[in-house]
């Protein structure tokens, strides 16, 4: 039986293939997946457990219940102050459904897609399988984000169709500033593109850094939101995304879902919306669990005098520049698991932007993360 031409392209990625060789190893730290041990609050699972007593546990909506997309529809107005109506939102199975699904609704095979690199390798695959061609323009560091509009305008080509932003990032952490931000959608409005805006990580942000795109005056008919729960109330495998948009994307997404999986999990969706209810206390709490975990592995770290990272100020990863040990993104990585029994995952799996580095997921407690830590000083001081 032939594969297609989608899957052949679709390259594994080395951060499940980190994840898969370290289940070989016995007493493995493990710091690839961005999967929190954090349990959901107490009110989303007793939301999730009502929702099924009551048989709500039937398909939706291709779009989502009402009562969870007008919970959105307030969520993203406090937060951006931009106010959609709910036939503007489209809730997904997570992100990656917003993403994949989004991307379908308005990219055709040819068309071509900037995307700020290191980025999560999903956005890559995503638009491959579109028969759309990524382009890369690299942000890490002061000489790229000083030049960053710069770059950008020199990728855009008359085939470009669109633009993907992700702040906070994963795997970096970085915060685009908002004079960038603004530089962005200066061109995003020059040449007619439509804009990604992945915020899933937006509310896991230590300082007052964080600006949405929306917030500029003319961005929303350009832009397509993506955010999730699943970071923010530690809800991953509940698998609840959505995606604000032009009422013709929105709507475009709600039907591509009912060729794919019809709809989100019903009983899910319940869940989701008592976890926006009760939003601010819930994601207060996470996001300071997750910043007094960085702040410890970032100090750990800090003590090697071949690894180097600046402190974390969003999301609950660090991206490790690792270019004094001489070793490459993924020598290091097999090597510290086979040696220490820590995995993380490579900075080449992010884009050849993130060669000489590592993400470390800091998604277990303190006391393991500290412990690992010093495994890995040891091992890079010792190469």
């Amino acid at each position: 039986m032939r594969i297609s031409t989608v899957v052949k392209e679709n390259e594994p990625q080395l951060v499940r293939k980190l994840y898969d060789k370290a289940k070989e190893y016995k007493n493995v730290i493990d710091l690839t997946l961005g999967d929190p041990d954090i349990p959901p609050p107490v009110k989303v699972k007793n939301a999730a457990c009502q929702a099924i007593e009551e048989n709500k546990t039937k398909y939706t909506a291709n779009a989502g219940i009402p009562e969870l997309r007008e919970a959105i529809r307030r969520d993203v107005r406090q937060r951006t102050g931009i106010d959609y109506s709910i036939n503007e939102i489209a809730v997904t199975t997570g992100a990656m459904g917003a993403l994949y699904l989004s991307a379908v609704s308005i990219l055709n095979p040819g068309d071509e897609m900037i995307i700020l690199e290191p980025h999560w390798p999903n956005y890559t695959n995503m638009v491959k399988m579109c028969g759309a061609v990524p382009r890369y323009v690299n942000y890490i560091g002061e000489e790229n984000m000083h030049s960053l509009k710069t770059n950008i305008e020199k990728t855009i080509t008359p085939k470009t169709k669109a633009l993907i932003i992700n702040s906070p990032s994963n795997p970096t952490g970085v915060v685009l500033p908002f004079d960038k931000l603004c530089e962005i959608a200066e061109l995003v409005q020059k040449y007619n593109l439509c804009l990604f805006t992945d915020e899933v990580y937006r509310t896991i942000v230590f300082d007052d850094s964080f600006h949405s795109i929306l917030e500029i005056p003319g961005m929303k008919e350009h832009t397509i939101l993506i955010d999730s729960l699943s970071k923010r109330f530690s809800m991953t495998g509940f698998r609840i995304g959505f995606v604000c948009a032009p009422v013709e994307i929105a709507a475009a997404v709600a039907a591509l879902q009912e060729n794919t999986n019809s709809c989100a999990c019903m009983f899910a969706q319940y869940a989701a919306k008592a976890a926006l209810e009760n939003s601010n206390t819930l994601e207060q709490e996470i996001c300071g669990i997750f910043q007094s975990r960085c702040t410890a592995m970032t100090a750990e770290l800090q003590k090697s005098r071949n690894l180097r990272l600046s402190p974390a100020v969003s999301t609950f990863y660090l991206f490790v520049d690792i270019r004094k040990t001489g070793l490459s993104s993924e020598v290091f990585a097999y090597q510290l698991l086979d040696k220490k029994h820590i995995a993380v995952v490579p900075g080449n799996a992010f884009n050849q932007a993130g060669e000489g580095f590592i993400r470390i997921a800091c998604t277990l407690s303190e006391e393991k993360l500290v412990a690992a830590a010093k495994e890995i000083i040891d091992f890079a001081n010792n190469l």
